[in-house]
């Protein structure tokens, strides 16, 4: 009867009607978990219709708004990104389970699948499960401290050109942005550690490693991914699609990528032995396993423990992450680092006294540094007010409880790092910087899941090691011959994008001065 009364309305009645029903379709489907944070026994704020929470982490930004949301509600609450439930959790005797104990209930992070980039969908932020152990196995002795130790020649080339351009701002009396300064600093030491490579973006701001490694930086194509993931999930065939059309997001950054990489990886093949980076060692892995198969069982996904190295495919995807996470986290660090000692004096004059004191003007390495138990402070009190990534995310692989929680298979469980390291009960007067908060009977007193720069437990960030020796070695061999200050241009506090740990657009700037 209702096709019959359909086929009396016009047809733009009928289009009205198609159109109202997808809409409450669409609303239903957005919308139909909302209660489940109830069921759980688990508070929090109130989603509206599809958006869920959003709107407040649109209005205050990520970071603010995890900050007032953990303090209303705890150390446990839930809100909804659109359609998706996501649990926080914040309690370190929790997070100790999550991060360590019950460890493979949680080995797999939260899947971006809009992003359709193969070669993203092979790192180590993404790959799952026995693969992902298999993965991380292969690289983890990349960062031994011998391979660092010939990762110095690397880093110190990069620094000599920084070095340059400071002295060359100094003498002209010019301020310096610190983000996209330390940016191109960072950008130079990836390409050397990991690809063998002398790019130019420190005197260059159009060379192509800039251009392509902002792509998955830019803020109206992450934009465009977090709406296609947030608002419309059921579209995971769209940025493919797009591409089609010749709409590309990533792919030719990708592709880029991919070329440098393996022109790199056959140079190896062809000259072993003349390199000390992250493709060398890949590479030699590779000739000392080449009669081994790859084995893995597509049954059950399994990966066989018979395999000693990685595929090319998997090399360049982890190459590519490396670039990727190396690049935006260690600039960040290094810039907050220096706006931090330009607004301290005090703090300032303590980090110089401390390297003139135990190195003068002896170059740094992975073993002198060591020395310098001040300024590993001022890095820890800096990411922990300014931690790069602010939350991290997991996802429940089987039906288990926290605490007494009971959390379901698939859940999105998201641990926030910039509300806890704001917490006043860990942190007195936590807006205030103040590196004697590390030092070792500070932290001796103090549960260590409370401060979660690098993340904790066996998928904790891979190249920490790396970033910090590469932090380190920059701020001694500019503080040998530079001292940072403020200047008309800089913000106190600085100005933060809503969009995590990060500088407006505007920059954050300082003056470097010459040293007597």
């Amino acid at each position: 009867m209702l096709v019959l009364g359909l086929v009396d309305i016009p047809i733009w009645g009928q289009l009205l009607i198609l159109l109202v029903a997808t809409i409450i379709a669409y609303v239903v489907y957005m919308s139909w978990d909302y209660n489940i944070f109830k069921k759980m026994g688990v508070d929090g704020p109130k989603p509206t219709l599809v958006m869920g929470n959003l709107g407040l982490f649109f209005k205050d930004g990520i970071v603010k708004g995890e900050i007032d949301l953990y303090r209303k509600y705890g150390k446990m609450f839930g809100t909804f990104e659109g359609k998706f439930p996501t649990l926080f959790v914040a309690d370190p005797k929790l997070l100790k389970d999550i991060f360590v104990k019950d460890f493979n209930s949680f080995v797999n992070r939260r899947d971006f699948n809009q992003l359709d980039d193969p070669m993203i969908q092979e790192s180590l932020l993404s790959i799952k499960d026995d693969h992902w152990r298999f993965v991380r196995n292969i690289i983890t002795p990349t960062f031994s401290g011998k391979k660092l130790r010939e990762m110095k020649p690397l880093i110190r080339q990069a620094q000599d050109i920084l070095l340059e351009n400071l002295e060359t701002k100094a003498n002209n009396n010019e301020d310096t942005n610190l983000k996209e300064t330390f940016g191109a600093f960072t950008l130079d030491v990836i390409a050397r550690t990991s690809f063998g490579l002398e790019i130019n973006s420190q005197k260059d701001p159009n060379d192509p490693f800039i251009k392509h490694a902002k792509t998955y930086s830019d803020s109206t194509i992450i934009g465009v991914l977090l709406a296609i993931y947030m608002f419309f999930p059921f579209l995971t065939w769209l940025p493919r699609f797009l591409q089609f059309i010749g709409i590309n997001l990533t792919k030719k950054s990708t592709d880029f990528f991919v070329s440098v990489t393996g022109a790199a990886l056959k140079e190896r093949r062809q000259n072993p032995g003349n390199h000390t980076d992250f493709l060398e060692i890949m590479a030699n892995a590779q000739a000392a396993n080449e009669e081994s198969p790859k084995t893995e069982n597509m049954a059950t996904g399994k990966w066989s423990s018979g395999r000693n190295a990685l595929s090319d495919k998997e090399i360049m995807s982890q190459a590519l992450l490396f670039f990727l996470a190396g690049y935006e986290t260690t600039a960040l660090t290094l810039t907050f680092v220096f706006y931090h000692l330009a607004v301290h004096e005090d703090i300032c004059d303590k980090v110089i006294q401390e390297i003139d004191d135990n190195l003068g003007k002896e170059s740094p390495d992975f073993d002198n540094i060591k020395k310098l138990t001040y300024m590993d402070m001022v890095i820890d009190e800096t990411l922990r007010i300014f931690p790069p990534g602010s939350r991290i995310d997991r996802i429940a692989s089987r039906d288990v409880t926290i605490g007494n929680v009971k959390v379901p298979k698939g859940m999105i469980i998201n641990i926030p790092v910039g509300a806890i390291h704001m917490d006043s009960e860990y942190w007195p007067d936590p807006e205030k910087f103040d590196p004697e908060r590390f030092t070792e009977e500070a932290k001796a007193d103090r549960d260590p899941y409370t401060y979660l720069p690098f993340g904790a437990g066996p998928r904790n960030c891979i190249g920490m090691r790396l970033a910090v020796m590469e932090q380190k070695m920059c701020i001694v061999s500019v503080l040998q011959s530079f001292r940072p200050v403020r200047s008309a241009r800089t913000d106190c506090p600085p100005k933060i994008s809503k969009m995590g740990n990060t500088p407006t657009e505007e920059g954050l700037w300082i003056k470097f001065e010459k040293r007597d």
